[in-house]
Protein backbone atom coordinates (compact mmCIF):
# COMPACT_ATOMS: atom_id res chain seq x y z
CA UNK A 1 0.00 0.00 0.00
CA UNK A 2 1.22 3.55 -1.04
CA UNK A 3 -0.51 6.63 0.71
CA UNK A 4 -3.52 7.56 -1.12
CA UNK A 5 -6.30 10.45 -0.47
CA UNK A 6 -9.39 10.68 -1.53
CA UNK A 7 -12.45 13.23 -0.25
CA UNK A 8 -16.27 11.99 0.86
CA UNK A 9 -18.74 14.38 1.59
CA UNK A 10 -19.97 14.62 4.69
CA UNK A 11 -23.81 16.74 5.39
CA UNK A 12 -22.11 20.64 4.23
CA UNK A 13 -18.48 20.09 4.92
CA UNK A 14 -15.86 17.63 3.36
CA UNK A 15 -14.02 14.33 4.98
CA UNK A 16 -10.50 13.06 4.09
CA UNK A 17 -10.39 9.93 3.89
CA UNK A 18 -5.84 8.71 3.85
CA UNK A 19 -4.08 5.66 4.09
CA UNK A 20 -0.08 5.38 4.55
CA UNK A 21 2.43 2.82 4.82
CA UNK A 22 3.98 4.56 7.40
CA UNK A 23 3.14 8.03 9.61
CA UNK A 24 4.89 10.17 7.61
CA UNK A 25 2.84 8.67 4.67
CA UNK A 26 -0.32 9.54 5.98
CA UNK A 27 0.26 12.83 6.65
CA UNK A 28 1.73 13.80 3.37
CA UNK A 29 -1.45 11.90 1.57
CA UNK A 30 -3.77 13.89 4.53
CA UNK A 31 -2.17 17.65 3.39
CA UNK A 32 -1.73 16.58 -0.14
CA UNK A 33 -5.51 15.65 -0.04
CA UNK A 34 -6.28 19.24 1.94
CA UNK A 35 -4.06 20.84 -0.30
CA UNK A 36 -5.83 19.51 -3.44
CA UNK A 37 -9.42 20.21 -1.95
CA UNK A 38 -8.49 24.09 -2.14
CA UNK A 39 -6.19 23.68 -6.08
CA UNK A 40 -5.63 21.25 -7.51
CA UNK A 41 -2.01 19.76 -7.66
CA UNK A 42 -2.44 18.80 -11.01
CA UNK A 43 -1.91 23.19 -12.35
CA UNK A 44 0.46 23.72 -9.24
CA UNK A 45 4.55 23.63 -10.17
CA UNK A 46 6.74 22.36 -7.10
CA UNK A 47 8.90 25.45 -7.55
CA UNK A 48 9.43 26.77 -4.03
CA UNK A 49 8.84 25.33 -0.79
CA UNK A 50 7.28 26.00 2.72
CA UNK A 51 7.99 24.41 6.17
CA UNK A 52 5.65 23.40 8.56
CA UNK A 53 6.39 21.84 11.53
CA UNK A 54 4.01 20.88 14.98
CA UNK A 55 4.40 19.29 18.17
CA UNK A 56 1.08 18.36 20.03
CA UNK A 57 0.56 15.92 22.75
CA UNK A 58 -1.74 13.30 21.04
CA UNK A 59 -1.81 12.10 17.69
CA UNK A 60 -5.62 13.49 16.96
CA UNK A 61 -4.65 17.23 17.97
CA UNK A 62 -1.13 16.73 15.93
CA UNK A 63 -3.45 15.57 12.75
CA UNK A 64 -5.18 18.82 13.24
CA UNK A 65 -2.96 20.98 14.11
CA UNK A 66 -0.49 20.10 11.18
CA UNK A 67 -3.41 20.07 8.91
CA UNK A 68 -4.40 23.77 10.28
CA UNK A 69 -0.96 24.99 9.88
CA UNK A 70 -0.83 24.42 5.82
CA UNK A 71 -4.33 25.58 5.82
CA UNK A 72 -2.80 28.29 6.98
CA UNK A 73 -0.02 28.04 4.04
CA UNK A 74 -2.74 27.87 1.76
CA UNK A 75 -4.98 30.54 2.95
CA UNK A 76 -3.08 33.13 4.45
CA UNK A 77 0.51 33.02 2.37
CA UNK A 78 -1.84 32.40 -0.78
CA UNK A 79 0.63 29.16 -1.73
CA UNK A 80 -0.63 26.62 -4.21
CA UNK A 81 0.91 23.11 -2.58
CA UNK A 82 1.88 20.57 -5.57
CA UNK A 83 2.81 17.61 -3.02
CA UNK A 84 4.43 17.31 0.77
CA UNK A 85 7.43 15.33 1.99
CA UNK A 86 7.62 14.77 5.80
CA UNK A 87 11.06 15.20 7.17
CA UNK A 88 10.22 13.93 10.40
CA UNK A 89 7.14 12.62 12.40
CA UNK A 90 6.30 10.90 15.61
CA UNK A 91 3.13 10.65 17.47
CA UNK A 92 3.24 13.88 18.66
CA UNK A 93 5.68 15.90 16.30
CA UNK A 94 5.60 16.32 12.23
CA UNK A 95 7.72 18.29 10.58
CA UNK A 96 7.20 18.93 6.80
CA UNK A 97 8.25 20.56 3.65
CA UNK A 98 4.95 21.94 0.71
CA UNK A 99 6.42 22.52 -2.43
CA UNK A 100 4.59 24.42 -4.43
CA UNK A 101 4.20 28.09 -6.17
CA UNK A 102 2.35 31.43 -4.79
CA UNK A 103 -1.04 31.44 -5.80
CA UNK A 104 -1.82 32.62 -9.44
CA UNK A 105 -6.06 32.63 -10.06
CA UNK A 106 -5.17 33.26 -13.58
CA UNK A 107 -3.28 30.12 -13.40
CA UNK A 108 -4.91 28.15 -10.89
CA UNK A 109 -8.06 26.08 -10.52
CA UNK A 110 -9.63 27.35 -7.45
CA UNK A 111 -11.28 24.36 -5.73
CA UNK A 112 -13.73 24.67 -2.35
CA UNK A 113 -12.62 27.53 0.51
CA UNK A 114 -11.96 25.61 3.66
CA UNK A 115 -12.10 27.48 6.68
CA UNK A 116 -10.97 24.59 9.26
CA UNK A 117 -9.76 21.27 10.60
CA UNK A 118 -12.34 19.79 12.73
CA UNK A 119 -11.95 17.64 15.35
CA UNK A 120 -15.62 16.14 14.23
CA UNK A 121 -15.53 12.19 13.83
CA UNK A 122 -11.86 12.33 13.53
CA UNK A 123 -10.50 8.87 13.60
CA UNK A 124 -5.96 8.69 13.81
CA UNK A 125 -5.50 4.35 13.65
CA UNK A 126 -2.65 2.15 12.46
CA UNK A 127 -3.58 -1.74 11.84
CA UNK A 128 -1.35 -4.74 10.28
CA UNK A 129 -1.86 -2.48 6.89
CA UNK A 130 -0.36 0.95 7.70
CA UNK A 131 -1.97 4.39 8.94
CA UNK A 132 -5.46 5.23 8.47
CA UNK A 133 -6.93 8.66 8.92
CA UNK A 134 -10.36 10.41 8.55
CA UNK A 135 -10.83 14.17 8.81
CA UNK A 136 -13.57 16.67 8.09
CA UNK A 137 -13.01 19.74 6.82
CA UNK A 138 -15.65 22.68 7.47
CA UNK A 139 -15.96 24.21 4.22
Amino acid sequence: MSKHCETFDHTADVGLAADGETLAELFEALAEGLAGVYCPPSSVRPAETRTVAVRAEDIEALTVDFLSDVLAVLEVERFAVAGCRVTDVDETHVAAELSGEPLDRAHHEIGMEVKAVTYHELAIARDAHGWHGRVILDV
